[in-house]
Formats: structure tokens, sequence, C-alpha cells
């Protein structure tokens, strides 16, 4: 009997635990359920497929609005919501930067082919939910050769997410 009581016992505590964490969960959206499995990882995702032979990753990127996407991020800088910052010296940019950029010979957004994003990963294995939450995004775009060969991605900006 004291140990069935027990087993009751352990059971209400650990039911009333996570119905506690699912509370405080659903009333402060800034915790994020789940166990961290990666944080601040770093890695680039192609939005612009520069091999027209590449039936697969033109097939992968069929559900994506890359002009909207790249549009928006612009947007966003250009109505100050989000900071633009130089990559290399990590330093903010002004919307005159900005501009500069989008007026020199070298960029187009429809070169924009390459963003880059750092993130944290979480895996809540109760719900076997994975969820990622995207701290920065960098803009890269296509420098094409003379014979129009994609040669490299050259970072344009990148900006924080809240």
């Amino acid at each position: 009997m004291k140990t069935l009581l027990f087993i009751l016992a352990v059971l209400a505590l650990l039911f009333s635990c996570t119905e506690k964490n699912d509370v405080i969960k659903k009333n402060n959206p800034d915790v994020i359920p789940g166990v961290m499995l990666a944080d601040t990882i770093s890695y680039p995702v192609v939005i612009k497929n520069p091999d027209t032979t590449d039936t697969w990753t033109t097939r992968c990127l069929i559900p994506l609005d890359r002009k909207k996407l790249v549009d928006m991020v612009f947007d966003a800088v250009y109505k100050h919501k989000a900071q633009p910052y130089n990559y290399f010296t990590d330093k903010p940019m002004t919307i005159k930067d900005v501009k500069e950029l989008e007026a020199s010979d070298d960029f187009s957004r429809d070169k924009v082919g390459k963003l880059q994003f750092w993130e944290s990963w979480y895996f809540d294995e109760k719900h076997q939910i994975f969820t990622k939450k995207v701290h920065k995004i960098l803009v890269a775009y296509e420098r094409i050769s003379d014979d129009g060969e994609l040669r490299n991605y050259k970072a344009a900006f990148y900006i924080k997410l809240n």
C-alpha cells in the first residue's frame, strides 16, 4: 500500500510540474519548450539555383517566394524595423550605405541567391516538436564571372531579429 501511495505521489508531482511548465510556456512566448540542441549554429541556404541543370535544387525551391523574401528584408531596413550590419566589421550600416549597395553595378536584388542563418535549435521530446529561433540573417548576392558562371557569393549585410 505504501508503495502504491508513493508511486501515485510521484506521478502527481510529475504531472503537476509538467502542467505548470506548459502554463508558463503559454504565458511567456519567449520560453521555447524543449532541450537546446544547438546554441547559435550558423549555416548557409541557397535561395536561388545557380545551376539550371540541378533539378533537385530547383524542385526544393519551388515553394519559396524569393523575391518577396528579399523585398521584405530590404523593406524592413528602409522602414527602420531592422538594422543592417556590415558582415566584415559588425558595425551598423546606414540607410545611405544600403542605398549605395543597391546602386552599385555589382548588386541587384535579383542576384540575392544565398542567406546565412544564425539560430538556436530546440527539441521538445514530449511533444515531438523541433523549434528553431533565428537570431540573424545574412543576405548574400551572386558574383558572376565574365563568362556567366557563378564565382561566389558576397555578403551584402545581415540583420538581427528579436
